[in-house]
């Protein structure tokens, strides 16, 4: 019961958080997007060891489909700690596409510990990430959290086919010159299915929900149509 308290509490949080930064702004700029992202995962050697080791990439597009807004590739090594968490950390090589076109590079060392635990016969994480970005023609190095939570339940007994949800808090540690402002950065809130094609690969698909305050400036909204191809080795 104390984990499901504190995954709660934490969904809560962020529920509020996010509630009060959009009160405070009366503009909100909003947007449809499509993300896609692939990861790749399985045993670091030989199927026993407690090594484990995830690759990710992802596209993401802005004004529906019409341009590329960023991409990343991002390699994780993790540490099973027992049957219910595990920590680890990577390096991600994030470029992004202004508008106003040229490109922005980003890399991004990353520790996170990830908690899992069964609820109501579905399964329900965490996530705790920190970030250290090293961001192009910045004046430091940003620092940010993020905690996800996260629940997935079969539709029916035995079914290949879950209902997912999750949401994603985002708060930035410092200030910079590019994020002068410390604080919630964003907020993302998803809601799809997931279906098992076999052994090894699962495909999740659904509506995500980025929102990020403009802290003085305009909120942004972005509405997602989110995919994600999950293969296991």
């Amino acid at each position: 019961m104390t984990t499901q308290r504190l995954l709660t509490a934490a969904m809560s949080a962020a529920l509020l958080l996010t509630l009060a930064a959009r009160a405070q702004a009366q503009i909100t700029i909003t947007d449809d997007r499509v993300w896609f992202t692939f990861n790749a995962q399985g045993p670091l050697w030989e199927k026993s060891s407690k090594w484990r080791l995830a690759f990710e990439s992802f596209l993401r597009s802005r004004d529906g489909v019409d341009q590329l807004d960023s991409a990343a590739v991002r390699p994780i090594l993790s540490y099973v700690l027992n049957k219910h968490s595990s920590v680890g950390g990577g390096l991600a090589f994030a470029p992004t596409f202004p508008p106003v076109g040229g490109q922005t590079m980003e890399y991004r060392w990353f520790e996170q510990y990830v908690l899992t635990g069964t609820l109501a016969g579905g399964t329900l994480s965490s996530r705790s990430r920190f970030e250290q970005r090293y961001i192009e023609r910045n004046d430091g190095v940003d620092h940010r959290f993020r905690e996800q939570a996260r629940y997935s339940h079969p539709i029916s007994k035995g079914s290949k086919t879950s209902l997912i949800g999750y949401d994603e808090l985002f708060v930035h540690l410092n200030d910079t010159r590019r994020y002068p402002k410390g604080g919630v950065d964003q907020n993302r809130l998803f809601v799809g299915a997931g279906q098992v094609l076999n052994a090894r690969v699962r495909i999740e698909m659904g509506y995500l929900n980025q929102f990020t305050p403009g802290h003085g400036l305009p909120d942004r909204m972005n509405h997602v149509l989110s995919g994600t191809l999950l293969i296991s080795y």
